[in-house]
């Protein structure tokens, strides 16, 4: 069924789109009469279209195995312009149908300098924004998260970070680290992340973003997807690591006294 379904596809698309005449189907197609028969024969003896008053169209079933043939196409496609870069994530949590419509952006296809800017993009044009971080970011993109968060004030942030990536802030930028305790910014620390997101809203419209790094925590590319069910699935695990970490100041405190005193 699901081969017939890949390989008759345009009809299906077309009868679930409303009912058609076999010979509407030649038209649209520019199929012979017979070939067009044989295929909408074959899609109702498997359940998939059925005669009405007005013509065949899709049945409920038809519908719910067409989605699911344009959902593998989307993850196909999603999977070859990645060029292995997929692979780098870890096994679990793993949510193949985030790749389904999603645009994939990899260094190895677009310059990095090109992939780094357009995320520094999405920190600038964000009203809200959640991070999960595994590794130190461009360092232009964590100064506009920076500024915009303390200096103006301009975005309401929440972030997790891996303990690796809170004790290299401290080491390497004390002061900024302090300021960030400071100004109450919402950052907590747990031990480790499955990989990097962010959850960019920008008038009221959120995208998910799912950061891929090498096992050296060297940045490989990412995959941007605005659907609902895509959002969803990383602002849920955000939430679970969100509840789950230490706040950024009581981390320090726990760890070095204080690691941010002057």
């Amino acid at each position: 069924m699901l081969d017939l379904a890949f390989s008759r596809r345009q009809y299906l698309v077309h009868l679930a789109d409303g009912p058609a005449r076999i010979r509407d189907l030649v038209d649209e197609f520019e199929h012979s009469r017979s070939t067009v028969n044989r295929a909408v024969r074959a899609l109702e003896a498997d359940g998939l279209v059925e005669r009405g008053a007005d013509g065949y169209e899709a049945t409920y079933a038809g519908r719910i195995l067409l989605d699911t043939v344009d959902e593998a196409v989307a993850v196909a496609e999603a999977v070859e312009t990645a060029n292995g870069v997929l692979n780098e994530l870890p096994s679990s949590p793993r949510n193949h149908r985030f790749f389904a419509d999603a645009e994939v952006v990899t260094i190895a296809e677009t310059p990095p300098a090109t992939v780094l800017s357009r995320l520094q993009r999405v920190a600038e044009a964000a009203d809200r924004l959640r991070g999960a971080s595994i590794a130190a970011n461009d360092e232009q993109f964590v100064s506009t998260l920076y500024r915009r968060t303390v200096v103006e004030g301009s975005l309401e942030l929440s972030y997790v970070l891996t303990e690796s990536v809170a004790d290299y802030l401290a080491a390497e930028s004390p002061e900024r680290a302090r300021s960030i305790v400071e100004a109450e910014v919402e950052v907590s620390v747990v031990a480790d992340l499955p990989f990097a997101w962010y959850l960019s809203t920008v008038d009221g419209r959120t995208t998910a973003y799912l950061a891929i790094h090498g096992d050296k925590g060297n940045f490989l590319g990412y995959a941007a997807n605005d659907d609902s069910d895509a959002v969803a699935w990383l602002a849920d695990l955000f939430e679970a690591e969100r509840e789950r970490g230490t706040p950024l100041a009581a981390y320090y405190r726990a760890n070095d006294g204080d690691a941010l005193a002057p």
